[in-house]
């Protein structure tokens, strides 16, 4: 860098019109180009190293996919064949990024169906504490982001299952698989409440609610084993009287079909 300067002097010197004072200017703009093109070298580099990681986190993820038996056919050769051309591109950033997203999506949908991994939804900005994260699943759920809502009820009743809410996180999970038309999900989830809680508030209710679920597929003769359940397990409490009730007129509510 010196050197140009030394030589651009001479020139300027040899044309009898340069000054100390532009020679000075010339220098310093010098050094303002050869900054902003470190600061360029350096962004482009940092940009690389993202586009690598995510490529080797989705590397990976299909890796435990295959490990898990689960034969997912992510299609990362396009991936792969792509990736060279973007590296020193900045322009192609965003198009990489956006590709890999999507992967990312189709990787964590896979995951969530086939394996029952819905913890591939637990958002990274999920707070700390237990009121943070059950506040973050109910502002989801209302939201109507399914997947992440119940992940974090999910999450929340296994890292605190002795807190009083845990229960009613498996309620609520149950609830959101209601609401998306699982009822197969929704009935191992409350089943879950009595098993995970058996001494707790939501035990009754949600045992009962199971009941009207198999009412709900017509399956008359579960319902009302489950309605007897209730009645014999949870003697006092207002589920308990009125499975009793529906318990003898299940079969008119719960008509087989023909």
């Amino acid at each position: 860098m010196r050197l140009c300067v030394i030589f651009a002097g001479a020139v300027l010197g040899l044309a009898g019109c340069a000054s100390a004072s532009e020679v000075d200017r010339l220098d310093a703009r010098v050094d303002s180009l050869e900054r902003e093109r470190e600061q360029v070298r350096s962004q482009m580099t940092e940009d690389v190293g993202k586009l690598e990681r995510v490529h080797k986190m989705v590397t990976d993820a299909e890796e435990t996919l295959r490990k898990s038996g689960a034969d997912l056919g992510i299609r990362l050769e396009r991936m792969e064949q792509d990736f060279p051309k973007f590296k020193g591109t900045v322009e192609g950033f965003d198009f990489r990024v956006n590709q890999v997203i999507k992967d990312l999506g189709v990787i964590k949908k896979e995951l969530a169906d086939r394996l029952g991994w819905t913890v591939v939804y637990l958002p990274p900005d999920l707070p700390k504490d237990k009121d943070g994260i059950w506040k973050a699943a109910e502002d989801r759920g209302k939201s109507d982001k399914f997947q992440e809502a119940k992940a974090i009820f999910e999450l929340y009743e296994a890292s605190f299952p002795d807190d009083p809410r845990a229960p009613q996180a498996l309620v609520e999970v149950a609830k959101l698989l209601e609401r998306a038309g699982d009822i197969e999900g929704a009935i191992k989830s409350y089943q879950g409440v009595y098993e995970r809680h058996e001494k707790s508030p939501e035990a009754a209710p949600a045992t009962f609610r199971i009941a009207e679920l198999f009412i709900m597929r017509q399956n008359c003769d579960r319902a009302r084993a489950v309605f007897k359940f209730v009645e014999t397990t949870f003697k006092g409490t207002p589920q308990a009287a009125d499975a009793k009730t529906r318990g003898k007129t299940v079969m008119g509510e719960c008509k087989k079909p023909e």
